[in-house]
């Protein structure tokens, strides 16, 4: 497993690997290592390490195992910055930032494997309740 580095102005687009990340503290700090795989980098696992407010980004987008989110360093005069599906730390955090966040979170292959789930158990469902009606019931019929 090896780390990457985010050069500025160079956007990756990343899916996380765990819903969690691997913590610590050293010399430097609190540390955040997240695991990721696919995405336009690599087709093996392979992990990044977040500073403090990249991964209070992460947190309050909501990201899980399985979602897709883009992490894009930044730089304005001296300062650098991370965006976080478009969204700096600052956007998150003033007004409007709800809607914003709500906008910017991700759609995970887990969010959309349970809605595939789900859909199929309605299907199902749907086909029980027109075989066991002594009549036909069209789709306009049915209870739900």
């Amino acid at each position: 497993m090896s780390a990457i580095k985010f050069q500025i102005g160079q956007p990756k687009k990343l899916t996380l690997a765990f819903d969690t990340p691997k913590t610590g503290t050293n010399s430097y700090g609190n540390w955040y290592m997240y695991g990721f795989k696919n995405g336009d980098l690599s087709s093996e696992e392979d992990c990044f390490f977040a500073t403090d407010t990249l991964h209070a980004m992460i947190q309050t987008l909501g990201a899980k195992e399985g979602d897709d989110i883009d992490i894009e360093k930044c730089q304005d005069g001296d300062i650098t910055f991370f965006k976080v599906n478009n969204l700096t730390a600052d956007d998150m955090r003033k007004g409007g930032a709800f809607e914003r966040v709500q906008k910017a979170k991700p759609t995970g292959a887990s969010e959309i494997a349970m809605l595939r789930e789900e859909n199929m158990r309605l299907k199902a469902e749907i086909e029980s309740l027109k075989s066991n009606q002594p009549t036909k019931l069209t789709d306009n019929e049915i209870p739900f």
